[in-house]
């Protein structure tokens, strides 16, 4: 009697663990699934206020030219890409290819950048802590977009090594 109880005590341990095991591999999945959209939520989130919380237009020549270079840099590497091929989230579409024309020549990442451009004369402009903060929480998800971005391009993309030891990762020159 005592063997079969410690057979059934370690038989539910064991189906007990094993469905902790599950369930944590489910959550694991869940999560690798659910985190490039929550990157955007941030991304699209910080952008968002910084729209709302004051004009979107420069109160000053040179941080209208400095926001229109960003724009133009960000429909030009949408034009580069095509508009079909472009991906809110970091991952890589299906039947996509590496783009290594026009500003993808120099950065791997002109349309983070050029939100960055486009944004830091309102932040200059308009200045509060608060869009400070959302400055900063837009370039912290932007560098951790890059990261996940690049792990899934490298995989994806053989050539992504090469390409990556020919150009920067955001600003020519220096990173």
């Amino acid at each position: 009697m005592h063997v079969g109880f410690g057979y059934r005590t370690f038989s539910l341990l064991a189906t007990r663990n094993l469905f902790k095991a599950n369930n944590l591999f489910s959550m694991n999945k869940m999560v690798k699934k659910f985190y490039p959209y929550l990157l955007v939520f941030l991304q699209m989130g910080s952008l968002f206020y910084i729209a709302v919380s004051a004009s979107v237009i420069s109160n000053n020549s040179v941080g209208l030219l400095v926001e229109a270079t960003g724009i133009f840099l960000a429909i030009h590497a949408i034009y580069v890409v095509k508009v079909k091929n472009v991906n809110i989230t970091p991952t890589v579409k299906k039947g996509s290819e590496l783009i290594t024309l026009g500003p993808y020549r120099i950065i791997r990442h002109p349309m983070y950048i050029a939100q960055i451009i486009a944004v830091i004369p309102l932040i200059i402009d308009y200045y509060s802590w608060l869009r400070v903060l959302a400055f900063g929480l837009l370039l912290i998800t932007l560098l951790v977009k890059i990261q996940y971005e690049e792990r899934q391009l490298i995989s994806h993309f053989p050539a992504y090594i090469e390409y990556k030891k020919t150009t920067y990762k955001l600003i020519p020159f220096i990173y």
